[in-house]
């Protein structure tokens, strides 16, 4: 067992190397539209599959269906106030977007810390494993977040710094769970499904519309359908 600070070292690198890198590899894209119309859309799709398949049936194992509604329209209810704040002050539509699927992205990254930090606690090699796992699952979310703000022509280095701390927080929840050693599982499932709200509307009012604006043709769709399959070739 290690001590609570490896833990959350491992943690916080875990979270800021994985989405960093997805930032950083998003630098070396091509910055057309019909590049973006299409990347945004496999964003949009590979964000729908976490949320259909990862997120929102975690969180209704974990807390059944009055906690994973409950935290999906708290997350909503929260993004479309987010939403209003950040329209005052930022008027393109994929900076909007960009910025709020980081937000949500960090607060499901929150209860993954929790489970990697506890997951360390115990006397098998699950943290390690589980610990590689999330970084490799934290490049795309990282992408994800990096393609809007890419299409609002951001500079390289803040792209990179809001992918890095949208993975911060996943340090903060191993802090916690190593610390607690046992968790509530409701307030996981209430995290997870908040994180699946918050996206779901994002997707629905942002990413995608916002792909097929840059582009008038089939390419964002190819996008989102090719985007969910990628999600399920990397999660199965």
């Amino acid at each position: 067992m290690k001590d609570i600070y490896t833990i959350t070292l491992y943690g916080f690198i875990v979270g800021v190397v994985g989405t960093g890198l997805g930032g950083l590899i998003s630098l070396f894209i091509r910055n057309t539209d019909r590049t973006l119309s299409f990347l945004l859309g496999l964003t949009g799709g590979f964000m729908l599959f976490i949320v259909t398949f990862h997120l929102l049936p975690e969180s209704f194992m974990l807390g059944g269906l009055p906690i994973a509604i409950g935290g999906i329209v708290l997350g909503i209810l929260l993004v479309i106030t987010i939403e209003k704040g950040i329209g005052k002050m930022v008027d393109n539509p994929y900076m909007k977007a960009g910025l709020l699927l980081g937000i949500s992205i960090a607060v499901h990254n929150l209860p993954e810390g929790l489970a990697l930090g506890s997951s360390f606690l115990t006397d098998s090699n699950l943290g390690p494993v589980l610990a590689l796992a999330m970084l490799l699952h934290n490049i795309p979310e990282g992408l994800s977040i990096a393609i809007p703000l890419r299409a609002n022509r951001m500079g390289p280095s803040k792209v990179i710094l809001y992918t890095i701390l949208a993975g911060a927080p996943t340090g903060v929840g191993a802090f916690i769970g190593a610390y607690m050693g046992m968790f509530s599982t409701l307030l996981i499932a209430l995290c997870l499904s908040f994180a699946g709200g918050t996206m779901l509307y994002i997707i629905c009012d942002e990413i995608i519309p916002g792909a097929k604006s840059l582009d008038g043709g089939k390419t964002s769709s190819i996008g989102v359908v090719l985007g969910f399959v990628v999600g399920i070739v990397l999660y199965f």
